[in-house]
């Protein structure tokens, strides 16, 4: 079917455009996509917000300006939590987001243009702030741009779900076709062909039996004149393609699942199944959300700290080892492991379990097991080789 014809179906015979036909059509070919695609970007956004920005001065992490910034308040109007999921939730839908580095602040760009230079900076104009009226012109250096470079997995997406939009669409009007009733009316052979016999019988199949099957109690309905109804089985051997409610269920779940591979994101995260939850949720972190993190945290130590404070050691890491929620019970060996050949120290155990550290040297202090000593200690213990 053409667009022509598509546009023309729209019209009604006396050549009025019916608005629910336009909206009921718009529906199928919109809202499912846009929920899958919301979905993916709503979910990684708000994962991606539960993670740590770990600030390092010289090699030491510390917690002062900068930890404030990025934790707790990146502007006046905006606690951290709902920055980062702003900004994040723009970089997947949209596939970039521009923060403007404001003296001690950080603020999303609602729109802006770009002129990029080869060999210089880029420049980038015409930046919509709120409800600031006059735009802003700034550099490369003086905003965060984050940027998904995801162009094609959403041309795609658009492309699968054109053929996938159709069958939804189909299977629907299946299921309402088959879902109502549909019979037999047989009418006497000495019905009378009288006017008032016909505007009789014009009333009983636009009016009577209209509200006679919407009913939702028991009804009952008179019939006169010798006619009788005979009752379709849609479950019968005169129904063709019949479509259940899980079927168009089916497609929709396909759907889901092709936006969430695009995004790398598991399915059943996306629709909240609990089956294999934890195996997922590690693919999730490990293909998605942390190489976001890295990109995240690549760009703010070019443009916050800059190559003389990160040869220094003075960096932000953005650290996901937090966003799954843990059971003390399932890490508790490893821990014990980490901390008998003394990886961890009393303080990392802690801020690992999300606990305060105790500080001081005890929290600092490391342990190695009597087990443990080093391999020449065993040589000259006697331990070498023998003449």
């Amino acid at each position: 079917m053409g667009i022509r014809q598509w546009f023309l179906d729209l019209f009604d015979k006396e050549g009025t455009l019916s608005l629910s036909a336009v909206v009921a059509r718009l529906a199928t070919e919109v809202y499912y996509k846009e929920l899958a695609v919301q979905a993916c970007a709503n979910l990684i956004a708000k994962t991606l917000a539960r993670a740590e920005f770990r600030t390092f001065l010289k090699g030491e992490e510390v917690r002062e300006d900068m930890y404030y910034l990025l934790n707790v308040e990146p502007n006046p109007n905006q606690n951290a939590t709902d920055f980062w999921r702003d900004a994040i939730y723009r970089t997947v839908r949209n596939n970039e987001a521009l923060i403007i580095m404001d003296g001690n602040h950080l603020h999303l760009a609602d729109s802006w243009n770009v002129v990029p230079g080869t060999f210089v900076e880029n420049l980038y104009t015409e930046i919509q702030l709120g409800e600031l009226r006059e735009p802003l012109r700034r550099r490369e250096s003086e905003v965060l741009h984050l940027r998904m470079h995801n162009e094609r997995a959403q041309q795609v997406i658009e492309g699968l779900y054109n053929s996938y939009s159709k069958l939804i669409a189909a299977a629907q009007r299946r299921y309402r076709r088959n879902s109502s009733k549909r019979g037999f009316l047989e009418l006497g052979t000495h019905y009378p062909q009288t006017d008032e016999a016909q505007a009789e019988l014009k009333d009983l199949l636009e009016n009577r039996f209209k509200t006679f099957f919407q009913h939702d109690d028991d009804a009952v309905l008179p019939l006169t004149g010798g006619t009788k109804w005979q009752d379709i089985d849609a479950t019968g051997p005169t129904a063709r393609g019949t479509v259940e409610g899980r079927d168009i269920r089916e497609f929709i779940n396909d759907v889901f699942d092709f936006t969430a591979a695009a995004f790398q994101v598991p399915p059943q995260l996306l629709k909240g199944n609990v089956a294999d939850t934890h195996e997922a949720m590690k693919n999730f972190l490990t293909f998605c959300i942390n190489p976001l993190a890295d990109m995240v945290s690549d760009e703010i130590n070019r443009k916050m700290y800059g190559k003389k404070d990160f040869k220094k050691r003075s960096y932000v890491k953005v650290d996901t080892t937090h966003i799954r929620a843990v059971d003390i019970k399932d890490v508790a060996n490893a821990l014990d492991v980490l901390f008998r050949i003394g990886a961890y120290t009393i303080d990392d155990c802690l801020k690992y379990l999300g606990m305060e550290p105790i500080g001081g040297e005890v929290g600092q202090q490391r342990f190695v097991t009597k087990n443990y000593q080093p391999i020449e200690d065993v040589i000259d213990g006697g331990g070498g080789e023998q003449d």
